[in-house]
C-alpha cells in the first residue's frame, strides 16, 4: 500500500541551513540497539512518506506533461518538466518528484500544524536543455500526476538507524502518512514534536491509546489509565513535527493518539 499524496525536499545543504531537516540516519544512541530500514516494503515506504512543515518548500520544476494523456503516471513513463526561472538540470541528473499534500492540523488543539510532503518517486532528465525538459520515471512508489515538483533528492538514508531512548517527552499523532485510519505495524505517521523540542532521527516513541470515559468519569474529572498500543522510531525530523515509523503495535492506532518518548510500559 503506498503513501497517498504526499512529498520531499530539496538538497541537503539547503535544508540545513534554513534549520529545516534534522540529522539523517546519525542519532546520539543510548540503547546500542539499531533499527533496520532494508527491506524492499520498509525502504519504499520510508523514502516515500516524507514529512510535515510549516515552512515554504523550493523546488526545481513542475510536470506539465507526459506521454500518457490520462496523468496517471508511473514507473518507465516519460514525462515533460517545466523548469522554475534560474533553475538547471543536466542530463543524466536523478531528481525526485514531490507533492505539497493535505494540510495537517493537530487532533486535539485543531490548529494549523503545516502540510505533508510526499515523494511519489524518482526521475532521470533526458535532456538538459530548454525551459521545458524530458525525463523518464525511473522508480514510483505511487501515482505520479501532472503537476508533482522536482526537487533535488535528499542524502542516502542509511540502512540502519541506531535508536535513542529519551524519556519525559510526549505529544501526540497529527495524522497517518498513507491518510489511513486504523493505523497498525510498519506504517508511518505524524507526531506534534519536532527539532525544537530536541528530538533527533532514531528517538524511540512509545504509543499510547485514549481512553473511554464515560459521562461520570468525565464529569468527575478521573484519569483512566492509559492503553499501550505500539512503538515507533523517528526517521525524519522538522522542527515542528517528526516522521515515526511504527515498529510494533498491538492493536488499532489513530490520530489523536499519545505518544511518549521512551519505552515505557
Amino acid at each position: 500500500m503506498g503513501c497517498k499524496e504526499k512529498t520531499l525536499i530539496t538538497t541537503l545543504v539547503f535544508l540545513l541551513a534554513i534549520g529545516l531537516w534534522g540529522p539523517v540516519g546519525k542519532t546520539n544512541a543510548q540503547t546500542g540497539q539499531t533499527l533496520a530500514l532494508s527491506g524492499k516494503m520498509v525502504e519504499d515506504r520510508v523514502r516515500a512518506c516524507g514529512f510535515v512543515t510549516s515552512q515554504p518548500v523550493p523546488y526545481i520544476g513542475t510536470i506539465v506533461g507526459s506521454q500518457d494523456a490520462s496523468g496517471h503516471l508511473s514507473e518507465g513513463d516519460y514525462i515533460y518538466i517545466r523548469l522554475e526561472p534560474g533553475k538547471r538540470v543536466k542530463t543524466g541528473d536523478r531528481l525526485v518528484i514531490a507533492r505539497f499534500s493535505k494540510e495537517i492540523k493537530h487532533p486535539v488543539t485543531k490548529e494549523k500544524h503545516g502540510h505533508s510532503i510526499y515523494f511519489p518517486g524518482r526521475v532521470v532528465i533526458l535532456d538538459g536543455e530548454g525551459p521545458v525538459v524530458p525525463a523518464i520515471i525511473e522508480k514510483s512508489f505511487a501515482t505520479v500526476i501532472h503537476g508533482d515538483w522536482i526537487m533535488d533528492p535528499p542524502p542516502s538514508m542509511s540502512s540502519t538507524v541506531s535508536i535513542r531512548m529519551r524519556d519525559g517527552l510526549r505529544g501526540v499523532i497529527l495524522a497517518a502518512a498513507e491518510e489511513e485510519e486504523n493505523i497498525s505495524e510498519g506504517e508511518v505517521v505524524f507526531i506534534d514534536r519536532g527539532l525544537a523540542d530536541g528530538v533527533i532521527v532514531g528517538d524511540l516513541f512509545s504509543i499510547y491509546s485514549l481512553p473511554y470515559y464515560t459521562k461520570e468519569a468525565s464529569d468527575n474529572k478521573n484519569d483512566l489509565p492509559l492503553w499501550k498500543s505500539g512503538e515507533g522510531v523517528v526517521i525524519y525530523v522538522t522542527p515542528e513535527a517528526s516522521t515515526l515509523l511504527v515498529t510494533h503495535s498491538n492493536q488499532g492506532i489513530y490520530a489523536g493518539d499519545i505518544v511518549v518518548s521512551g519505552k515505557g510500559k
